[in-house]
């Protein structure tokens, strides 16, 4: 293997051949050495970029796409023979030229469609850029094909670079997990607004295996995730349990021989042990929902370590040993803790 996400690259390509999606580019068979593919991929945003422009001009009536795929600078005459002539009462009555309204729909058609693939090639890349760094190993099972149109369709939609690289992460996403995101979610995601988005970029750090302790009120106050904040959270279809009762939830061993539990927080995990492997774990808790799971999976969050080491204290007062430590993905379902560090009450 020559770099560390190749096969991962592998299956996106794969995928998004199959499909006919990103066609602009060129496939990962192009070289199979990284730091070439880096360079391929940003001579290919730059003639992305030109194409941009070029959609832009046929859409003003500038350029012309002509049947054999080149584009003609268009002029026109200026000497006045579409002048209109006005009537016998020296009126000019508007007038509708039909072969003028279907070019116009021709040219604002062909920049619509160049638009979506330069969009949804740009996002593409962005995938790439995410898994060709991930070690992954990637699944055998395959998208959705439902799922992919839909994805495609919506990063078409985007034209800012922070949009297409949030696309990018959910076909990344995808690609080392089928199923990961729902169509719900990707609905969920097409009409995110930008102050929403900081808001749930702030709630990320906070959560602790799809939950935020709810028992850890006030320093979740200090830290500016407010009641008003989680309420509105919840209202988004994010959260759960944020009313006054709340909920609690239980975490059972994940071996026979004794018990322990982890609980994952962007690249931080609180490893939780016990010598009874029967005893369980509860915690009060507010609750992600799946699309809440989902959504915040796309980002990259800085994890809260004064908050995982409140949280562990927590734990270790209900008579279990807590580790902090740092956490690597392996695999789809496993993972490899590091540097450890023993939590005291």
């Amino acid at each position: 293997m020559d770099w560390p996400g190749e096969k991962l690259v592998i299956k996106l390509w794969e995928t998004l051949a199959e499909k006919g999606i990103g066609s602009l580019l060129s496939p990962w068979q192009t070289t199979r050495d990284g730091k070439a593919r880096i360079g391929l991929r940003r001579e290919e945003l730059l003639l992305l970029a030109q194409a941009e422009v070029d959609a832009a001009d046929i859409r003003s009536g500038r350029k012309r796409l002509e049947s054999n795929g080149n584009l003609r600078l268009l002029t026109y005459d200026t000497s006045g023979s579409d002048k209109v002539e006005p009537d016998s009462a020296g009126r000019i009555e508007p007038r509708i030229c039909l072969r003028s309204l279907a070019d116009v729909h021709l040219r604002s058609s062909t920049a619509e469609d160049a638009r979506k693939e330069i969009n949804s090639s740009k996002a593409v890349i962005y995938a790439e850029e995410v898994l060709s760094s991930d070690p992954q190993t990637p699944p055998d099972r395959k998208f959705d094909d439902d799922w992919l149109f839909t994805w495609r369709d919506y990063a078409g939609g985007v034209s800012t670079e922070d949009l297409q690289r949030l696309w990018g992460k959910v076909l990344a996403g995808e690609v080392k997990s089928p199923g990961t995101y729902s169509l719900r979610t990707l609905e969920f995601l097409k009409g995110l607004s930008k102050a929403e988005a900081e808001q749930i970029s702030k709630l990320a750090s906070f959560v602790i295996e799809g939950c935020i302790v709810r028992s850890l009120k006030q320093h979740l106050e200090e830290q500016g995730i407010t009641f008003s904040l989680l309420l509105k959270m919840q209202e988004l279809g994010l959260l759960a349990g944020v009313e006054a009762v709340g909920l609690n939830t239980k975490y059972n061993s994940s071996t026979s021989e004794r018990f322990v539990v982890g609980l994952r927080s962007n690249g931080k995990v609180l490893l939780v042990e016990d010598d009874d492997p029967t005893k369980a774990l509860s915690l009060e808790i507010y609750l992600l929902t799946d699309v809440g799971r989902q959504l915040l999976g796309l980002g990259s969050f800085p994890p809260n370590v004064d908050y995982l080491r409140l949280a562990g204290k927590e734990i270790v007062k209900k008579g279990f040993r807590v580790k902090l430590a740092d956490w690597v993905q392996v695999t789809e379902n496993e993972g490899q803790y590091l540097n450890e560090e023993t939590l005291d009450a």
